[in-house]
């Protein structure tokens, strides 16, 4: 099953479906074929609505419900919006209804066996987590009574996964994780110190976490990105990476927090 545009449905929602999995301790509720995630944290994904299957009541309805349910779990009301969202007339009946559109990201991919094998140019510290979590817990802006929770869900997490990191002087200034499911890798938390930008560290946890998982035996990868993060496409192209399709939230009026 293909989108207008060429876009295999079918292994866009396979690909969402890794990258939820990917991102652990997924609280959720499961209403009329909508993934309704309610984890508080800076992460949208995890606290949106996430409509990926058929959908078989009224929408007047579905989405009242959905902002009284995330009115109790005191969170903002948030649609994700993808290539299979069902129904496909949600993101027409939003826009029309007062929902705007914000943060539209890239899901990127690539071929591990067609990627280039670039030189990894600076040294990078491969660290099993949850020990990860701790090392980088200042870099990614981790507020100490957010840690544990961070620490307890990657002790937790069922999948193989591991992190990398890039230090100066002393201190963490670039890291990354991967994240596997059967021969999928998942980039996550690509993340440069400002100081540190635009010296090839980002390069390095890239080629240092690809090469890890064609180790591990991942033939293909994927990773999330803004489209107004231009640095981060430019870098990722280099790697091979192409777009497999496009995602959005809508909120409604100042509900993006």
């Amino acid at each position: 099953m293909k989108s207008a545009n060429g876009i295999d449905l079918l292994a866009a929602r396979r690909l969402e479906e890794r990258a939820l999995n990917a991102s652990g301790a997924f609280q959720s509720l499961l209403y009329d074929g909508w993934l309704l995630g309610y984890r508080p944290g800076p992460t949208k994904r995890l606290r949106c609505v996430n409509p990926f299957y058929r959908s078989t009541l009224p929408l007047t309805e579905k989405v009242a419900y959905c902002e009284r349910f995330y009115a109790r779990a005191k969170l903002p009301p948030i649609f994700r919006l993808l290539p299979f969202s069902e129904p496909s007339s949600l993101d027409g009946w939003l826009e029309a209804n007062g929902w705007r559109a914000f943060d539209r990201t890239r899901v990127l991919q690539v071929g591990l066996a067609e990627a280039p094998h670039p030189e990894i140019a600076h040294a990078v510290e491969l660290v099993e987590p949850p020990r990860w979590e701790t090392q980088v817990a200042k870099l990614l802006e981790i507020a100490p009574r957010a840690l544990p929770h961070f620490v307890e869900r990657a002790a937790s997490y069922p999948l193989p996964h591991v992190g990398a990191l890039i230090r100066r002087e002393g201190e963490v200034v670039a890291c990354g994780l991967l994240k596997l499911e059967g021969a999928h890798a998942g980039l996550f938390a690509v993340h440069t110190a400002s100081a540190w930008r635009g010296r090839g560290l980002g390069r390095a946890v890239v080629a240092a976490l690809l090469a890890e998982g064609r180790r591990r035996g991942a033939t293909d990868a994927y990773l999330q990105v803004t489209e107004d993060n231009r640095p981060a496409l430019a870098m990722y192209a280099r790697f091979g990476f192409t777009m497999a399709y496009s995602y959005w939230y809508r909120a409604r009026h100042d509900d993006r927090a």
